[in-house]
């Protein structure tokens, strides 16, 4: 059994960097990929202390992260944290974690927050932020990452120590505001309007990335299947080798995509591979 177990959701990168850092300084805690298992009836931790590391979407967490902690046995945990990696927005996440949580009986004992480069240029509001590329470019993001290493260490010194520490966001405004995004975050029907352009080869990459599925080829090119639900995570955008995946009336821009430096399609793509 390991000393502890870390599920992450990951689209392009940033918080599987940090469950793979963690994991660095503390060899015996497992990191598994949330939408591996996301499948299953039932979901049992094996560890006294269990983590999930996830963006801040709409200020709360990822619709798949959500399905994961419904369907959580934490029978075995002792000890229970989270880690939002998130550029600067409002971040409300620990909320619908302890909400998650307590419908179990069990505390979210501690939750850290961690600015990372954000990964999209629209996320899904109806415009795009035509300067995003520039914001996310190599320099930028390793300007962010001793700061992000500095967060690293101390996250790692509370979980040797079982440290309690939780952000100050448990108020009455957010706790609503919390559950109203966490209802458009997980609204099956919210479609983000992704299409490829002329540029796209065929090459299939997208397909491969896409962490719920909704992405098939057909004839050299991808679709994305309405019936199938968008988890927002902006891999396909981001890793399309040619930049030929843009956003309907958002964002067309082709100076620059962004994905973690230290992760590549192959460790996204890998996600999905049953454990």
């Amino acid at each position: 059994m390991s000393k502890a177990e870390i599920y992450y959701f990951s689209g392009t990168g940033n918080s599987l960097h940090i469950a793979k850092e963690i994991q660095k300084r503390l060899p015996e805690v497992a990191i598994i990929p949330i939408v591996s298992i996301l499948e299953d009836p039932i979901i049992k931790t094996n560890s006294d202390m269990v983590g999930f590391v996830f963006p801040t979407y709409c200020t709360t967490v990822p619709a798949p992260v959500s399905r994961f902690l419904k369907k959580l046995d934490l029978s075995s945990s002792k000890y229970v944290f989270s880690i939002t990696t998130r550029l600067g927005t409002k971040c409300l996440s620990n909320l619908h974690v302890q909400r998650m949580l307590k419908k179990k009986g069990k505390t979210l004992n501690a939750t850290f927050i961690i600015n990372m480069a954000n990964n999209s240029p629209a996320g899904v509001m109806p415009v795009g932020d035509k300067n995003w590329a520039r914001k996310v470019n190599r320099e930028a993001v390793d300007k962010l990452e001793p700061d992000v290493q500095r967060k690293i260490e101390g996250v790692v010194d509370s979980l040797l120590n079982q440290r309690k520490c939780r952000a100050e966001s448990n108020n009455i405004l957010n706790r609503g505001l919390e559950v109203m995004m966490s209802s458009i975050a997980g609204n099956n029907k919210t479609e983000i309007p992704f299409y490829a352009d002329s540029d796209c080869n065929g090459c299939g990459l997208c397909e491969k990335v896409c962490l719920s599925n909704k992405i098939t080829m057909t004839e050299g090119k991808p679709e994305w299947d309405k019936e199938k639900q968008c988890y927002f995570c902006y891999a396909c955008f981001n890793f399309c080798p040619q930049q030929a995946i843009l956003i309907k009336n958002r964002y067309s821009g082709k100076n620059g995509r962004y994905a973690h430096p230290q992760i590549n399609a192959l460790d996204i793509a890998q996600e999905k591979e049953a454990r």
